[in-house]
């Protein structure tokens, strides 16, 4: 890879030689201990506590597996401000995380979003089109720890091709004995300027009975956390309509979201040892997110494509001179507005519950092991928007492009008032409904034998059974309400904020209007329906499927033990082997009824795989794996039923010939360990990927309408390859009380080569950064505790959007990007007692917003701020 024209490539080069230089730096020693001390009467064990330890756990995770693994534990959690499971994640090394109204959602793993997701070794999902953990629905308190695997090894889960993630929560045995735990939290989001409780607790105890263990834990974990999301999007750039060339914006998108994030967590096991190597545990999960968004939206645009006056023929016709740079406008008032206000209320409710038996039996080097596990998830989603219609005489629509905040609004004169109800009409009303059901049995077994040779000391073998259900329905429409006004004017009101991005710098918005003034009211579809003289509709029968999918897994794996140039070199060797078999059942509209389709497909993988890893010295451990790894599409992507768009008039039609992905991949490390907390890495990946996924775009006519739907395909072969490198460490060399510094810096760079969303041209990875890097400074002395994390990830391509390449005559499509973005986040605590600690915490401390803009014109698409978040906590640890 050449780095030398790359962006940000200044970034790699920094924190190479900061990471560099660490070791130098660190010792694991005070200075003083190196002349012997004299010999005292009583020797005292040294525990290492807090962040140390945790560090250690981790650390020790990473340096004894025989696979490339990255894992953070409890404390590693409970020390950042992290509200969920996906912004945990994001501190490991290659990890990303995408986010939604200022809170981390998706996860991808060196670029790709395809990962497998368990908890204690066994699969968890969210209900949806997609297979995987909607990460955002667990609340990170529940965790013991999780551990990131890049490189896999035969006896572990298939279907990640970008990684592994393992989830473990806590069980009564992780404990000596009775153990009582639990926070109180409160919380203030300074956007939404709203103030909330939270808080865990767990407990755990085990008890000897007739030479028998028992144990039971219970952990439970509530949040409920407003927040406050602003939104500037400037439409889709066109032509304009004097001939010059230049482009301007069709208008612009301004919207105030508040909403309520209320999640639950509930963790219980029971653990039995009836005898020396026979052991037998049940376990329970269960999470709940809900998830309320209220909108205010205003739209306003000069975009015209039915104009038709023969002096002003085109689209975007400017009033007076515009001012330019690059082929675009800066500067330009153009006539007319369009305009249009909505409220729009958004709730999910998601809920996943897991119940799992399982045991283990050792005796004479056998190890027999089996479990039984269901999972169950209903996820469900209602939107409902009543949008109006605002006109005035002789609109203009003004841009100033140069403003810290792009200057974009409608130029009213003395004509009209956005507050003023007399300007105002009834004009459309949404609803959306989707309801999507999931479930899954699995069974598997595993035997193990150790071997008394020196090569093969172990060999396993196993086999995996599960049947996965999963349904979805929707229904999605718009109507004219033109006449509806007199029923709604006693629901319109000015709405309650006028203080817009007000974060952002100087620039002219609009930033107060009316609309529905109480949103809740909206949350009584019958109601509301009824009012604008609607039906509530049911779920159409051609955006619902059915979907089934059954395995069958065995692999044969064996550990190897050897010496290379008089180096100790251990590792596993094996294959697994999946059978895949899928049912789907859709109904496909034809003149105006629904016609039953079904389909099924079967599938046989071979997934090798080879992990080795070699001590150079007893602190320098280098490791080499290489695999092939499979990820099956989404059901949404193999099922050919519709999901439509009313709104924008767009969709997506699955297709049923679609291929797994597959990828080969290899792996190397080179890992020194400066000491049991301290340690220095870097790595280096490639991974080859079959059949990648890109998407083709056609008119498809529904119910009278034409929508633009996508289908996706798969296209050409694509590339992974990157690098990785990281330090983390205490500065013990220091003197006095300094010794408590410390550092943790990684640095992740990945270059991929994938068919792109436009006409399947080569272009990066959807959503993925280039470089990212997490620098995390730490200071852990007695009674104090201080961390502050910067998490930063570069520009990425976020998606595609139309736009119109000759004033309104011919559309195309452009790629967005999503600019680079740093989040500083901080953790502060004082040990008040033995058993209780006060901690602070802050998130987004910087206030830090994020943009993006469009590939073709690079002028700028959105803008968006969220919330900074404060909390303050008591932990007791009994």
């Amino acid at each position: 890879m050449n780095f030398n024209n790359q962006p940000g490539r200044r970034h790699a080069i920094a924190i190479a030689a900061a990471l560099c230089a660490m070791p130098a730096l660190a010792q694991t020693t005070d200075a003083s201990q190196a002349t012997p001390a004299a010999p005292v009467a009583d020797t005292q064990q040294v525990v290492v506590t807090g962040m140390r330890a945790s560090l250690q756990k981790a650390q020790d995770l990473k340096k004894n597996a025989d696979q490339v693994v990255d894992s953070i534990v409890a404390d590693d959690i409970g020390k950042l401000p992290d509200s969920n499971v996906a912004e945990a994640l994001q501190r490991i090394t290659g990890v990303q995380i995408s986010r939604s109204r200022g809170e981390g959602d998706r996860v991808q793993i060196r670029g790709l979003s395809q990962t497998q997701t368990l908890v204690n070794g066994r699969s968890i999902f969210t209900a949806g089109k997609e297979r995987g953990l909607s990460f955002q629905d667990v609340p990170s308190e529940l965790l013991a720890g999780a551990d990131v695997y890049k490189s896999p090894t035969a006896e572990q889960v298939e279907g990640g091709i970008g990684g592994l993630i393992d989830l473990r929560m806590r069980r009564p045995f992780d404990f000596a004995g009775l153990k009582v735990a639990g926070t109180l939290k409160a919380t203030d989001a300074d956007y939404a300027d709203k103030r909330n409780g939270e808080g865990s607790i767990l407990v755990s105890n085990r008890w000897k009975l007739n030479g028998q263990d028992f144990g039971a834990l219970v952990s439970v974990a509530h949040q409920k956390r407003n927040y406050r999301s602003d939104t500037q999007e400037l439409s889709a750039p066109s032509q304009i309509a004097d001939g010059s060339g230049l482009y301007a914006p069709i208008g612009a998108w301004y919207a105030y979201e508040l909403g309520e994030r209320e999640r639950t967590g509930i963790n219980a096991s029971l653990q039995w040892r009836p005898t020396r190597g026979v052991e037998l545990y049940l376990d329970a999960n269960y999470t709940k997110l809900e998830t309320a968004t209220d909108t205010y939206g205003f739209y306003a645009s000069p975009y015209w494509p039915n104009w038709s006056a023969a002096t002003n023929a085109g689209a975007m016709w400017p009033s007076g001179s515009v001012a330019s740079e690059k082929g675009n406008v800066t500067k330009g008032t153009f006539y007319g507005s369009e305009m249009s206000t909505s409220g729009t209320i958004g709730d999910n409710d998601t809920k996943t519950r897991q119940l799992a038996i399982g045991g283990s039996w050792r005796a004479n080097g056998w190890t027999v092991k089996s479990e039984l596990g269901y999972t169950k998830s209903d996820f469900e989603r209602l939107y409902q928007e009543v949008r109006l219609g605002v006109w005035t005489a002789n609109p203009a629509f003004t841009y100033d492009l140069t403003t810290a905040l792009p200057s974009a609004y409608p130029e009213l004169g003395n004509a009209g008032d956005l507050t003023n109800p007399s300007q105002y009409w009834a004009s459309k009303a949404l609803y959306f409904r989707q309801k999507n059901d999931g479930r899954e049995t699995v069974w598997r077994g595993d035997v193990e034998r150790s071997l008394d040779s020196e090569l093969i000391p172990r060999i396993k073998a196993g086999v995996r059974l599960t049947d996965r259900k999963a349904s979805s329905s929707e229904i999605n429409t718009i109507d004219d309400i033109g006449s509806a006004m007199p029923a709604l004017a006693g629901q319109i009101g000015t709405i309650p904020y006028s203080d817009l991005l007000h974060r952002e710098g100087s620039g002219t918005i609009p930033k107060q209007w009316l609309s529905i003034a109480n949103l809740d009211w909206l949350r009584d579809p019958q109601t509301v329906r009824g009012a604008v003289g609607l039906t509530v509709p049911g779920f159409d029968a051609a955006q619902t499927f059915d979907f089934s999918e059954k395995t069958q897994a065995l692999y044969t794996m064996a550990d190897f033990e050897t010496a290379l140039a008089g180096k100790a070199v251990t590792g596993n060797f094996g294959v697994r082997y999946v059978r895949t078999k899928t049912g789907r059942q859709w109904q496909e509209s034809q003149n105006g009824t629904y016609v039953p389709r079904q389909n099924s497909t079967t599938d046989d993988d071979f997934l090798p795989s080879v992990n080795a890893r070699m001590e150079l010295t007893d602190k320098l451990i280098a490791r080499v794996a290489a695999s092939k790894v499979v990820t099956r599409p989404n059901f949404d992507e193999l099922t050919p039923s519709l999901s439509l768009n009313a709104n924008s008039r767009t969709g997506y039609l699955g297709n049923p010939d679609l291929q797994p992905l597959s990828a080969r991949q290899f792996d190397t490390t080179l890992e020194y360990y400066i000491s049991p907390s301290d340690y220095v890495f870097g790595a280096a990946f490639y991974k080859k990927v079959d059949g990648f996924i890109q998407t083709t775009t056609g008119d498809v006519q529904y119910a009278g309408t034409t929508y633009s739907v996508r289908t996706p395909t798969n296209g050409q072969d694509g590339t992974i390859k990157g690098l990785e490198i990281g330090y983390q460490g205490f500065f013990t060399n220091l003197p006095g009380y300094w010794k408590g510094l410390g550092l943790q810096a990684n640095f992740t760079y990945v270059d991929s080569k994938a068919p792109g969303p436009l006409g399947g041209q080569e272009t990066a990875l959807e959503n993925l950064s280039k470089q990212s890097y997490n620098i995390v400074g730490m200071y852990d002395w007695n009674d104090f505790a201080l961390r502050v994390a910067y998490n930063y990830r570069g520009k990425y391509l976020s998606g595609t959007q139309n736009y119109y390449v000759n004033n309104g005559a011919t559309m195309a499509q452009t790629t967005t990007y999503m600019n680079g973005y740093g989040l500083v986040d901080a953790y502060a605590s004082y040990q008040l007692t033995k058993n209780l600690k006060l901690a602070f915490e802050v998130s987004n401390l910087t206030r830090k917003s994020r943009s993006s803009y469009y590939g073709v014109t690079g002028t700028q698409f959105g803008r968006y701020a969220d919330d900074r978040r404060f909390g303050l906590s008591l932990q007791a640890n009994l």
